[in-house]
C-alpha cells in the first residue's frame, strides 16, 4: 500500500507537468547463477547476447548508485536481475546494508541457497524489508528437477528456516518473505501443497507467475489443455487453504486465462485504455514514470523484460538523474502514452499487468481526476 500511494503521488506530479524522481530501482548486481532452471530466460542465447556485457558495474559504482538514488528521492529497491544476486555476496550484501542506512525500502529476489548464517542474522538486525524466495515445488523432486540442481530444495528451505529462527530469536518482524514459483506442468497441481509449505516456513505469502517460454526446455513445461482445465480446481482449493491458514496468495489472478496462456500481453495491457496520447492515463503501463532497471552491464532501461537496449545510457558514464530525465526515458514516455509498446511487452508478467491496472483505477477514481489530465512533458 505504501508503494501504491507513493506511485499515485508521483504519477499525478507527472500529469501536472512536474518532473517526479523514480520511485523504484531494479538492480542487477551480478551476471551469474548457481542454478540451471529449465524455464530461465538465460537459456535464450539471443537474449543473453543482447545483454552486451562488454562493460559492467564495478563494486565502487554500485555503492555510489545507492547514494545517488537516496539523494534523488528513490524509495524502493528490487535487487533481482535475471541472475542470482547472492552469487556476488560481498558487494550485494554491502549494497543491501547501504540501502537500509539510507532509510529506503529493500527487497531482494533470490533462489535462497547462498545465504550464510552470519548473513541471515545481519539482515534481520539491519531490518531488511522483504525477500522473494524462488521456490518451484513443495518437495525436492519437483524443485530440484526444475532448477536442475540436486540439493537446491534442501539448501533453500534450510535458509528460509534460518530467517524464521533469527527473527524469533531477535524479536524482529523483518525481513518479511514470500514464496514465488513459476507455474509449470510440474507444479500446477501442487498449489495447495505450496501454500501449506509456505505457512510452515513462516512466509507471509505464496505467489505464482505464469510461464514465459524462452527456450525448447521451457516449452516442455507448458500446461496442456487438459491441465489448464484441471488448474481451475486447484485454484479454488488453494484459495480455500490460504484462507484457512491466513496466508496471502495471488492464485485468484490465475482465473484470468489470458494471464496464464500469455499469447501477446500487449492486447491485454491495452484493453480499456484510450490510447489517445493525451495523458499518462493513455498509457497501458507506467513503468517509464516510476521505474529504473540498472543492469550489470551498466545499461539503464525501465523494464526487466526489455531486450532492446537501443538508445539506453550507461550508468558508468552518467548520473542517475541525468539518465532519468534524459532522452531515452523521455522518448519512452511519449511512446507509451500513444500506446506504442515495444515488442518485449508481449511477454509482460501477469503481476505487473494487474499492478498497473490497479494504479489506473485508483488514478481514475481519485478526487476530481480530470484536473490531472494535462499531458506529459
Amino acid at each position: 500500500m505504501q508503494f501504491e500511494r507513493e506511485a499515485l503521488k508521483r504519477l499525478k506530479m507527472w500529469m501536472k507537468g512536474k518532473r517526479a524522481p523514480p520511485l523504484r530501482i531494479d538492480l542487477e548486481p551480478t551476471a551469474s547463477c548457481n542454478l540451471k532452471c529449465l524455464f530461465c530466460w538465460t537459456r535464450s542465447k539471443e537474449r543473453v547476447k543482447n545483454c552486451r556485457y562488454e562493460k559492467h558495474l564495478t563494486n565502487k559504482r554500485l555503492l555510489e548508485i545507492v547514494d545517488e538514488a537516496a539523494e534523488l528521492g528513490v524509495k524502493q529497491w528490487e535487487i533481482a536481475g535475471g541472475w542470482e544476486p547472492m552469487a556476488n555476496p560481498k558487494v550485494t550484501f554491502k549494497v543491501m546494508v547501504s540501502i537500509k542506512k539510507h532509510g529506503m525500502f529493500g527487497s531482494i529476489t533470490t533462489n535462497g541457497t547462498l545465504f550464510t548464517n552470519r548473513m541471515v542474522k545481519r539482515l534481520v538486525e539491519v531490518g531488511w524489508d522483504r525477500i522473494l524466495f524462488s521456490l518451484e515445488g513443495p518437495n525436492a523432486k519437483i524443485h530440484d528437477y526444475l532448477t536442475q540442481t540436486k540439493g537446491a530444495f534442501e539448501k533453500e528451505t534450510r535458509n528460509i528456516r534460518l530467517f524464521k529462527k533469527w527473527k524469533e530469536k531477535l524479536g524482529k518482524d523483518k525481513p518479511r518473505y514470500s514464496i514465488h514459483a513459476v507455474l509449470t506442468n510440474k507444479n500446477y497441481n501442487k498449489l495447495e501443497e505450496m501454500i501449506k509449505l509456505g505457512k510452515e516456513l513462516g512466509a507471509e505469502g505464496v505467489n505464482f507467475e505464469p510461464l514465459i517460454i524462452w527456450s525448447k526446455a521451457g516449452e516442455k513445461l507448458r500446461l496442456t489443455e487438459k491441465q489448464k482445465k484441471e488448474l481451475d480446481v486447484h485454484i479454488e482449493r488453494a484459495l480455500k487453504v490460504a484462507e484457512e491458514l491466513g496466508i496471502y496468495t495471488n492464485v485468484a489472478n490465475l482465473r484470468r486465462k489470458e494471464l496464464v496462456i500469455k499469447k501477446d500481453m500487449r492486447r491485454v495491457m491495452k484493453r480499456h485504455v484510450s490510447c489517445d496520447g493525451k495523458s499518462i492515463l493513455s498509457s497501458p503501463c507506467f513503468s517509464p514514470w516510476l521505474n529504473m532497471e540498472i543492469r550489470f552491464s551498466g545499461r539503464v532501461t525501465y523494464c526487466r523484460l526489455c531486450n532492446d537496449e537501443t538508445g539506453t545510457d550507461n550508468i558508468m558514464d552518467k548520473s542517475l538523474k541525468d539518465i532519468w530525465f534524459g532522452e531515452y526515458f523521455e522518448n519512452a514516455r511519449k511512446n507509451f502514452v500513444k500506446c506504442k509498446l515495444p515488442e518485449f511487452c508481449k511477454d509482460c508478467a501477469s503481476g505487473v499487468i494487474v499492478e498497473m491496472q490497479n494504479l489506473r483505477k485508483k488514478l481514475i477514481n481519485s478526487k476530481n481526476p480530470l484536473k490531472w489530465i494535462k499531458g506529459v512533458r
